[in-house]
């Protein structure tokens, strides 16, 4: 094949179907953006949402660690308290913890007994650190903190389950009324997003205790919802710029690419177009040496588009045809004139000469790159499928594609042309005679094609043949 056939088509950027790669490329950047910008936003809400719990644990645990000794009494680890001094201390630490929206919480001593609860119940109540890592943590010194839903009294009650019973939360405070103490009145249990907390509790640098609370994160958690929305969306807004831009750049380029590209098709075509019109030249200047055999190469060019036509060949081989048929004969330069325009059937000798002219037609357009598949067309467009032809005496389908469609075609016009020494055959007879060379002289595959080529295509070809002879009818 001719390496600038098709060129400039295979220079598209463009491919088939209605999606192009503009189309195709905006899609797939969509969609790793759309991929990239969920993982960041998920990566970032979680991120987000681990600093807000850590900060918060640290805030409040360092708060509450910091009331033991400066405003609660140490002596809730140390002994039994009365009824008055519990009481004193729940509506003390009702009113100090409430500040953190802190709905529940318990004290336990150094063997992790519960001192100290909203719920009277609950005190005395001995949990195993063994079985309470954040006990344990808390009794070893360091503090804890995790997520933890559970039903409070909205008057800071404790912790309760379905079926127990909400005691009322003290109705006073230090400072009388305190917006974040609720007031006395029926129990209000709910479920609260809560952040459960332990701290460890120190007297003078020893161990006392632990306690944990309950910190309410309703507000919080609203407050970090609104910042991973706007983090999600400045992430979705940066991704559809990004897509924007770089769909831009891609557009840009494409459009330059494909103007490249069809400057170069175009030159490409021109090209083509110049070398065909210098091959028509030559094959114009060997039918003026040679005037009986005049349009003989066009003609040829015609019969094969019409047998390719019958043919599973790629329609780009056409113009190798193409070219081979106006060159076919171009070796006869090296033909003498009294051999080549003899008015006679030519001599045993001068068929020798005259066999010769494949060869040199080959060698003459051999130095041309683009015509190698040309040159051998040219030089076996004379072989035979039964291996009695010339110049090689190659068979079967050792002769190339070319040449054999090139024979039948060849061999058609020079029967239904007339030669000084013989009236050209009619069209009918001619195509018979193709038909009975069939496997011989002849690819089958290809004399069955040139069979399948309806007759008046044929006549309306002939039909441009000059004739020297009167011309002669099927009977």
């Amino acid at each position: 094949m001719l390496p600038y056939r098709g060129m400039a088509s295979q220079m598209k950027i463009f491919g088939r179907g209605d999606l192009g790669p503009v189309g195709r490329f905006s899609i797939a950047l969509g969609a790793i953006l759309l991929v990239t910008a969920l993982v960041v936003a998920g990566v970032s809400s979680l991120l987000l949402d681990r600093y807000v719990q850590d900060e918060t644990a640290r805030f409040t645990t360092d708060a509450v660690a910091s009331h033991f000794g400066p405003v609660f009494k140490e002596d809730v680890f140390k002994r039994p308290l009365a009824d008055d001094e519990r009481e004193l201390l729940e509506t003390i630490v009702a009113f100090h913890f409430s500040i953190y929206n802190v709905v529940s919480t318990q004290f336990f001593d150094p063997t992790g007994t519960i001192v100290f609860s909203y719920d009277d119940s609950e005190i005395g109540r001995r949990l195993d650190p063994a079985l309470n890592v954040g006990l344990a943590e808390a009794l070893a010194g360091r503090s804890y903190a995790e997520r933890a839903d559970i039903v409070a009294d909205s008057r800071y009650a404790s912790p309760s389950t379905a079926g127990t019973s909400y005691p009322a939360a003290p109705a006073t405070s230090p400072s009388g009324d305190h917006q974040h103490i609720a007031a006395g009145g029926a129990p209000a249990p709910a479920l609260v997003h809560a952040l459960k907390m332990w701290v460890p509790v120190r007297e003078g640098g020893t161990q006392i205790g632990a306690a944990v609370v309950w910190r309410d994160l309703s507000s919080i958690d609203r407050a970090l919802r609104q910042m991973q929305m706007s983090t999600s969306t400045i992430i979705a807004l940066a991704a559809l710029l990004l897509w924007l831009v770089l769909r831009g750049v891609y557009v840009r380029s494409s459009r330059q690419i494909m103007s490249q590209s069809q400057a170069l098709g175009a030159a490409l075509a021109e090209t083509e177009r110049t070398y065909d019109t210098t091959l028509q030249a030559l094959s114009n200047a060997l039918d003026v040496r040679d005037s009986e055999t005049e349009g003989h190469s066009r003609r040829v060019v015609e019969y094969m588009e019409l047998i390719i036509a019958q043919l599973p060949v790629a329609p780009g081989h056409v113009a190798t045809l193409r070219r081979g048929a106006l060159l076919h004969d171009i070796g006869k330069i090296g033909v003498p004139d009294n051999v080549l325009r003899k008015p006679a059937a030519l001599s045993e000798a001068e068929w020798v000469v005259m066999k010769r002219h494949p060869e040199h037609g080959a060698r003459i357009i051999s130095q041309i790159p683009f015509l190698q598949d040309v040159s051998r067309i040219v030089r076996h467009h004379h072989e035979r499928w039964d291996g009695m032809g010339y110049p090689d005496g190659i068979a079967a389908e050792a002769i190339p594609l070319g040449a054999r469609i090139f024979a039948v075609a060849d061999s058609f016009d020079a029967m239904t042309s007339d030669r000084p020494y013989r009236r050209a055959m009619s069209v009918e007879d001619a195509r018979a005679e193709v038909a009975r060379c069939r496997g011989t002289q002849f690819d089958p595959e290809i004399a069955d094609a040139f069979a399948r080529v309806p007759i008046d295509h044929l006549d309306a070809i002939a039909g441009e043949t000059p004739h020297i002879h009167p011309r002669a009818h099927a009977v």
